[in-house]
């Protein structure tokens, strides 16, 4: 544990940094806080000052104690993606000092780096595989191969995976640019569905019950394609062959809704705030076996954000889930 005297001021000094810097007070009151503080946290200043790190983040471990204080604390933002900062406390006659320093957010940059090239890792290495396998069978017994065209389709479906995966990576970078929604047109929401249904295939399409309403919104074609796609295939993924997953599109107060049920494996409370993040899955032991880089959901809800709507799930272990996505109805 650090101690030190100081005496300055401590709005002056932050104007000499560019690191993050933050004054508590004795009762843990923010007092000040730099323009390098809002850099790495994204809260602002008239938003911190007076409120406790409590009030601020989501968590901080350990808490920040008025007889003990850590020279490290670990802190998790209240942001989509729940960004973990570290940060390195001093003790001072006038209270805490903390910073917030240009390391957490290169360690920040770093872990999502590992992160990305893992989940990519993962994700491509199964298609590529098999799509060699089943080329070079085909290279080497192209006269004796019985089931040609099997093959040829399992190429096929595994470079659409591949394009898929690609898609996804491509549409988080839109995100991280908040440059996402780019057109607005009329579109009938039913179609729509209908579409995302016939596309998935005949054999998983036989799997969905579908009630609609008559449902027309604005917005951006493709992408609301996208994230509905994301929701159904998840539905399909994780429910057993012979179950059904039920789709309806209602108007309800100025907004189309659309919720997607399904009678699957479901997914664990405590995973629950978690699974709209970038690269979450849940139960590995689980996901393995289904593929999926993780960031499916998370598309799917900043589509629906990007349309001034939004996307929850409610869900019971071995129950099921429901997806309810909503979009606000615009002229």
């Amino acid at each position: 544990m650090s101690h030190l005297r100081v005496d300055v001021d401590f709005d002056a000094f932050a104007r000499f940094t560019s690191d993050g810097i933050a004054h508590l007070s004795p009762e843990g009151a923010v007092v000040s806080w730099s323009p390098g503080a809002t850099a790495v946290t994204g809260i602002a200043r008239v938003e911190a000052l007076g409120k406790t790190l409590d009030q601020l983040f989501a968590r901080v471990e350990p808490p920040l104690g008025f007889a003990l204080v850590p020279e490290d604390l670990t802190i998790w933002c209240n942001d989509e993606n729940r960004r973990s900062i570290h940060a390195t406390v001093l003790t001072i006659d006038e209270g805490w000092l903390l910073s917030f320093g240009r390391e957490a957010r290169f360690a920040q940059i770093e872990q999502l780096k590992s992160e990305i090239v893992t989940a990519v890792s993962h994700e491509l290495k199964t298609p590529i595989a098999t799509i060699k396998a089943f080329a070079t069978t085909l290279r080497h017994h192209r006269e004796t191969a019985k089931n040609f065209d099997e093959y040829l389709d399992t190429i096929e479906e595994q470079a659409d995976r591949l394009s898929h995966a690609v898609d996804d990576l491509l549409m988080v970078g839109r995100v991280g640019a908040e440059f996402l929604l780019r057109r607005r047109d009329p579109v009938d929401l039913n179609a729509l569905l209908d579409a995302v249904c016939e596309r998935i295939g005949p054999t998983e399409a036989r799997r969905l019950v579908r009630d609609y309403q008559a449902v027309h919104i604005t917005g951006d074609p493709e992408l609301l394609t996208d994230a509905v796609g994301h929701i159904i295939e998840n539905a399909l993924k994780f429910s057993a062959d012979s179950s059904l997953v039920e789709i309806e599109a209602t108007n309800r107060a100025g907004a189309a809704v659309v919720r997607i049920c399904d009678h699957g494996i479901g997914i664990a409370e405590e995973h629950l705030p978690y699974i709209f993040e970038r690269f979450y899955r849940v139960e590995r032991n689980l996901t393995a076996a289904t593929g999926g880089s993780g960031l499916g959901l998370y598309v799917a809800r900043a589509i629906a954000r990007a349309h001034g709507g939004s996307l929850e799930v409610a869900s019971t272990v071995r129950e099921g889930s429901v997806f309810t996505l909503t979009i606000p109805v615009r002229a």
